[in-house]
């Protein structure tokens, strides 16, 4: 019953993925023509459900349908549901004519996948690493206001920092559980003071909000479907609106989100001059960093800070509802499936039935 299980899981999974795909695709298009114009934290929050939804929705679709024949006595199941192997079911019961190869195939993904999500998660640790090995570490120390204005930040915000001596401009936020923030020399003698200050705040906000480890809990959702290439393609886009929030964070505890925009453009004019490249080194998808992503989202970020000279956002801390995704979902699932298991305990499994002998 476990290969059965796992079969419907993955392929259940794939099934809403698919639907969760769409549904990111369709916003992200209306958001582009400019139909609506949500604030980044909903966007945010929207991706993130996308990636959450479609597996704990075939977590909870599987469990229901599976879990009662260990929550019922054996006498008392087959009373209630009599009939052929319990299961072929499910989509067992469509597939049956792809066996063994389906079951073998699909726990090969699983095994791929997950080797896949530890090679990325781990290995972005080690890119980071090689790329502070290549810089150049004798660089001139930063002036002591800059210090002390990031110690004082730092201090505010209950935020580790640690300063690597190089002139390349560094800045980003280090770590799951217990974040700190790495800032270079390089980055402390390019802005300016009021600048300094906005790319502080950000980052703080990326500490606050715990943006690392709800990306790599994210990251790890999305190898639960077939399609989880594609998947990850929302996780891109979901970035994009994370640095637009800490960008508002930053532009509203700083009142400058002109000086913030000068910052993104010094840093990014600096880093390509720098490296002789198109793209700037920046921290991988694991790590928060103030100058991470492509092109594209540089020039999003710069024009939403341009349109917050007109229009500020409100200094209220952000309520970080896209971090809280996964917990939202995960809870609402647990209940409903015990209420299910008390009250209706073979609702589901009929349910499923009657669903896969319409597709019959």
């Amino acid at each position: 019953m476990l290969i059965a299980a796992i079969e419907n899981l993955v392929l259940f999974s794939t099934v809403f993925a698919i639907g969760g795909l769409a549904t990111a695709f369709g916003i992200r298009l209306l958001v582009a023509k400019e139909i609506w114009r949500p604030r980044a934290e909903i966007t945010a929050l929207i991706y993130s459900s996308t990636i959450v939804a479609p597996p704990l929705a075939a977590l909870w679709l599987v469990s229901a349908a599976f879990v009662p024949r260990l929550w019922l006595s054996p006498e008392k199941f087959e009373a209630i549901h009599p009939g052929p192997s319990y299961e072929l079911h499910l989509l067992g019961e469509l597939t049956v004519g792809l066996e063994p190869t389906l079951s073998y195939g699909l726990v090969l993904f699983v095994i791929v996948s997950s080797v896949f999500a530890v090679w990325s998660n781990v290995g972005g640790s080690w890119r980071i690493a090689k790329v502070i090995k290549r810089l150049d570490l004798n660089a001139v120390s930063p002036p002591w206001e800059q210090v002390a204005l990031v110690n004082d930040i730092a201090t505010q915000r209950g935020l580790a920092v640690g300063l690597v001596m190089t002139d390349y401009p560094l800045s980003f936020v280090w770590g799951f559980r217990r974040s700190k923030l790495i800032l270079s020399s390089g980055l402390l003698r390019t802005l300016t003071a009021t600048e300094l200050a906005g790319v502080l705040e950000h980052e703080a906000e990326h500490h606050t909000r715990r943006d690392n480890l709800f990306k790599l809990i994210l990251s790890l959702f999305t190898y639960t479907s077939l399609i989880f290439p594609l998947t990850r393609v929302i996780l891109k886009w979901r970035a994009n609106e994370v640095e637009a929030v800490c960008d508002e964070a930053a532009a509203a505890r700083t009142s400058a989100p002109l000086e913030l925009a000068e910052a993104l453009v010094k840093l990014r004019r600096k880093t390509i001059s720098d490296q002789g490249a198109a793209e700037p080194v920046a921290p991988t998808a694991i790590f928060s960093g103030f100058l991470s992503g492509s092109s594209h989202m540089f020039e999003y970020r710069v024009g939403r800070l341009l349109g917050l000279v007109d229009s500020p956002v409100s200094e209220n801390p952000t309520n970080h509802h896209s971090s809280k995704a996964p917990a939202f979902f995960l809870v609402v699932s647990l209940v409903a499936l015990i209420g299910i298991w008390i009250f209706a305990p073979l609702s589901v499994h009929h349910a499923a039935e009657t669903l896969i002998e319409t597709l019959r």
